[in-house]
């Protein structure tokens, strides 16, 4: 049995252009190219490709991004209904992963861009710059607390890849 029978009717919910979405315990009809509703691909974007590098990685930076994955979920959940326990969840899902990031982190300090030179890595950055996309659209939205961690579970991410194979680019004149 298919969970959306409008497939076999070739009319389902939203194929007008409109959507139901909730925000902070509301119901709202949108637009499907309305910022909210963008908000929520961008988070929905960020959760697949922080467990797409998840599924890639070994241990402890698979574990790192599940964690963001779940973080990133969690404050999808905070938005959606408002309610502050999503919020403390995803916040404390990140401590455990940055915890796992501080003991997995290279010695030295970083000095130099970074280029990833792996699948993993790249798969890392895509995840990275999801989360990103997510927190310029939140911060659009007026919701600080939602962007900052967002731009800290980024940040964490660009740690993770640290650890991977990477190249370091420097600038050099090409003249």
């Amino acid at each position: 049995m298919l969970s959306k029978p409008c497939l076999l009717l070739f009319a389902c919910p939203g194929d007008g252009g409109e959507t139901l979405v909730y925000w902070r315990g509301e119901a709202r009809r949108a637009r499907k190219d309305d910022p909210l509703i963008k908000l929520f691909g961008a988070l929905d974007s960020a959760v697949v490709y922080s467990h797409k590098a998840a599924n890639l990685l070994p241990r402890p930076q698979a574990r790192i991004m599940r964690l963001v994955a779940f973080a990133v979920m969690e404050l999808g959940f905070y938005l959606a209904t408002g309610k502050a326990e999503y919020l403390d969840t995803a916040t404390a899902l990140y401590k455990r992963a940055l915890k796992l990031a501080y003991a997995a982190a290279p010695e030295e300090p970083l000095r130099s861009w970074i280029a990833c030179a792996s699948p993993e890595c790249s798969a890392v950055d895509e995840a990275r710059v999801w989360i990103r996309w997510a927190e310029r659209r939140l911060v659009t939205l007026g919701e600080s607390a939602g962007a900052k961690l967002l731009n800290q579970l980024s940040n964490l991410a660009f740690e993770v890849m640290r650890t991977l194979p990477h190249i370091k680019y420097r600038h050099r004149s090409v003249s």
